[in-house]
């Protein structure tokens, strides 16, 4: 297959949590060429954190590991966490240096989902009026409204 007939894959994540910690929402929004998925979720009891990895960590299992993926967040925690800090935790036997890992249920589905994967992490500003990362916020407002 050559490369261009592998179309990226391009995802929108957000989570939302009011109070924090209280009942959260998350989405996700996966561009496939023409097609447009959207996810969504909620959470009884959660954190805006949670619901951030959350929302990448569904996005990606919906998605064919074969296909490369840009994946678009507001979150520094998310994307610091895959890029930078992941590895580390990994190798501490999921822990920091400062002592427990907040999420570590959630970050080792994480590292499991991103193996043999190419992704690409992109931060967005949030309420800067990118409009995926717009919609993407009011989706996981809306969820985390609706059942709250």
């Amino acid at each position: 297959m050559s490369k261009a007939t592998i179309e990226k894959i391009t995802v929108y994540t957000d989570g939302s949590c009011e109070p924090n910690p209280g009942p959260g929402g998350w989405a996700a929004i996966i561009l496939d060429g023409k097609e447009q998925t959207i996810l969504k979720g909620y959470e009884k009891d959660s954190t805006n954190n949670r619901m951030e990895l959350t929302a990448a960590l569904e996005a990606l299992r919906h998605i064919d590991r074969s296909k490369p993926v840009i994946l678009y967040t507001d979150s520094q925690y998310l994307k610091n966490g895959v890029e930078k800090w992941l590895k580390d935790w990994k190798a501490r036997n999921w822990k920091r240096r400062g002592g427990p890992l907040l999420n570590v249920d959630l970050w080792k589905q994480i590292s499991e989902v991103i193996e043999q994967r190419k992704i690409t992490w992109r931060w967005v500003k949030g309420h800067n009026g990118n409009p995926y990362n717009e919609r993407v916020d009011r989706l996981a407002h809306q969820m985390m409204k609706s059942r709250g």
